[in-house]
């Protein structure tokens, strides 16, 4: 006999019944117009709140221990020089192009996303931290702004950017000194890390309730019209990170010389477990296999670059931010300025180190690139509720872009290296 829990429906299957549930509450309690019913409702919305709220209180810890581990923590990175500079230039020039790209297309693909501008008003006025279209400052003042005078205080007030710009230099400045003092610093953001995503899976195992909660308190008071908004975010957040995952197939062929046709082969067994098993962690055997049988890379790719990409690199993170940016811009009426747009792309690509290795880690990251907008950070309570099938194509895109990056480190033209047959000592299998 299994585990019936383990049989049972997962959380996230469980969060969609609870948002289904919860927005048909929701409609029901609006459309009775019941004094009473209605202060249920408020008194329901109580427990949505609380949970945003335990989410939102792991997020700056969890970004600064995440950022430093992945930036002082790789031993490796000493050891084998060039090749862990090399990845790390690619890791942030393709996430910084993707992301430039992502914040390029969307104005216009969610101008076209119809919204009721009195939902939009009545979504501003219940957000805990109102959405608002504040004055941005100029840009000197926006770029001096980028380095904090006092980093305890931007983290205090909320000022993400700054903040993650401050983690960074110092990471890079722990990195940088003897071993003796840096592994203690080291383990102990190991050590946030490790209890903080242990408090996430906690929370996270709440969604059906926070999200029923969610959507009740939306379906009261926009109606059932943010099904139609839910169902285009979740077409426009995977069509894009199809396309740039697309994208990815041109760019091992002109930097590596490496041919779309042979990269696909390379890559479908791989996106075939990461789709089905939404874990970029349970596809590694297959990305090893791709790379050693397929590809022929080198030791350093296969042993280094891989590894290194697998811990910090996470290609569809400023992509999917950037959509649910706009998404959310366009739900609550916010209009996100182009100076703005820059603070987003710094903020997302950033950010994307810092996902957690928890169900949908990606959307309880995105708090600090929606806080970078000036949006409510509590939209993404029903972004976890709908997001299984954008999971599955983040992950596909992440295990591309790892394999991506491991061809381009690998510094010589695989078109011509003699593949080996052997089989690896890792459970990989050819597909």
């Amino acid at each position: 006999m299994g585990d019936p829990q383990r049989a049972g429906m997962s959380v996230g299957s469980k969060a969609v019944v609870g948002l289904a549930a919860g927005l048909a509450a929701g409609a029901a309690i609006a459309a009775a117009a019941q004094p009473a019913l209605l202060a249920v409702g408020s008194a329901v919305e109580v427990v949505g709140t609380l949970w945003i709220n335990a989410i939102l209180m792991t997020i700056l810890p969890l970004v600064v221990s995440k950022l430093i581990v992945s930036i002082a923590g790789q031993d490796d990175a000493r050891t084998v020089g060039r090749a862990g500079w090399q990845a790390g230039a690619l890791f942030i020039g393709l996430l910084t192009v993707t992301g430039a790209l992502t914040a390029a297309i969307m104005p216009w693909v969610f101008a076209r996303l119809a919204i009721d501008p009195a939902a939009s008003a009545a979504l501003r006025s219940a957000a805990s931290a109102p959405a608002s279209a504040a004055t941005q400052p100029a840009i000197a003042q926006w770029v001096t702004s980028l380095v904090p005078t006092n980093a305890i205080r931007s983290a205090a007030d909320g000022a993400i950017v700054p903040m993650i710009v401050f983690t960074v230099a110092f990471a890079l400045g722990v990195s940088r000194i003897p071993r003796p003092l840096r592994d203690p610093l080291v383990l102990l953001c190991r050590s946030v890390d490790a209890s903080i995503t242990m408090l996430l899976h906690w929370i996270v195992a709440l969604a059906p309730y926070g999200v029923f909660a969610l959507g009740l308190s939306l379906a009261m008071r926009v109606g059932m019209s943010i099904v139609g908004a839910l169902a285009f975010y979740i077409v426009v957040s995977s069509g894009a990170l199809v396309a740039l995952t697309a994208l990815l197939y041109l760019v091992v062929w002109i930097g590596a010389g490496v041919s779309p046709i042979r990269f696909a082969r390379a890559a479908a067994p791989v996106q075939i477990v990461a789709f089905g098993t939404h874990s970029s962690a349970a596809s590694f055997p297959a990305m090893l296999d791709a790379a050693e049988h397929r590809l022929g890379l080198s030791q350093t790719a296969i042993g280094f670059v891989l590894p290194l990409a697998l811990a910090v690199f996470k290609y569809s993170g400023p992509i999917w931010f950037i959509v649910v940016t706009y998404f959310v811009g366009r739900l609550y009426g916010v209009a996100i300025d182009p100076a703005r747009a820059v603070a987003i792309v710094v903020a997302a690509v950033a950010t994307s180190f810092a996902i957690g290795a928890v169900p949908s880690g990606a959307v309880l990251a995105v708090v600090p690139v929606l806080v970078a907008a000036g949006l409510p950070a509590e939209a993404m309570g029903l972004l976890l509720a709908v997001d299984p099938i954008p999971n599955g194509f983040r992950t596909v895109a992440n295990v591309t872009g790892m394999l991506a990056v491991a061809v381009l480190t690998d510094g010589r033209s695989n078109d011509d290296v003699v593949i080996p047959t052997g089989h690896l000592g890792t459970g990989g299998e050819e597909r």
